[in-house]
């Protein structure tokens, strides 16, 4: 058995990097590219709150902007590896809200459960997040709906692109001949639907998957996937579901 991780990189080469610590076989296959997206944004001192949706919207955000800007301010984040990145930048822990690390989901409703009990009644909030590559805007509106619901005005900016990855010998050598015993880790359903574009004609149905939502494991179903297990985002719970199916 081998796990192929599709994260972007470089998430991808550190959760193999961790799989293969823990014993098991594990290869790199990103099936995301994050390109950095300029942008104009000289107004972020005038916000009292910031949503940062990944890791990528915290770096991409700080690459045009200096980190005081984010000193002192709430920073809402749903995942424990946004949380760090904020974290490795200089913010103070006291100053993000998120999930606990025990927390069963790492999403905006997890998120919200905490974000909920702050008056955010005349509260200026930036949700940073990425975009297509067309330069669309991507993501739920569900957080930014309830921030709006609850009084605050909610301003959007796009800071990085999600793209079709460009393949490697060895990612296309994955994609071309899939193993019986291969499980594959999938994190966002973007992924997916790009595994879909680049192996259009591959049968996934006595493929085994694992997805980090319930959402992205509905997306892996929609797409052929026979066998999805549910696993949060921690890579203790990944290794622990990956040793189940040895």
């Amino acid at each position: 058995m081998r796990a192929i991780v599709t994260r972007p990189e470089p998430e991808c080469a550190a959760w193999v990097s961790a799989i293969q610590a823990e014993g098991l076989s594990a290869v790199a296959l990103p099936l995301m590219d994050i390109a950095s997206r300029a942008f104009a944004f000289d107004a972020a001192k005038n916000y009292d709150a910031f949503v940062c949706v990944s890791r990528s919207a915290v770096n991409g955000f700080l690459q045009s902007q200096n980190i005081k800007v984010l000193e002192g301010k709430r920073c809402l984040v749903s995942g424990l590896g946004t949380r760090a990145a904020l974290i490795q930048q200089g913010i103070q822990a006291s100053c993000i809200d998120s999930p606990a690390a025990a927390s069963n989901q790492f999403d905006s409703e997890a998120l919200w459960t905490l974000a909920s009990q702050r008056d955010w009644r005349g509260k200026r909030v930036l949700v940073v997040r990425g975009a297509n590559a067309q330069g669309e805007p991507e993501g739920r509106p569900w957080l930014a709906d309830q921030l709006a619901a609850a009084g605050a005005s909610v301003d959007f900016v796009s800071t990085y692109e999600r793209r079709l990855p460009v393949l490697t010998d060895a990612s296309r050598a994955i994609l071309q001949s899939p193993q019986a015993d291969d499980v594959w880790l999938f994190s966002s359903s973007q992924s997916i639907a790009h595994l879909k574009l680049l192996a259009p004609s591959t049968d996934w149905r006595g493929s085994r998957a694992i997805a980090t939502h319930d959402r992205i494991s509905m997306t892996a179903m929609d797409a052929g996937f026979g066998n999805v297990q549910i696993v949060r985002p921690v890579i203790g719970d990944v290794v622990a579901a990956l040793r189940s199916k040895v």
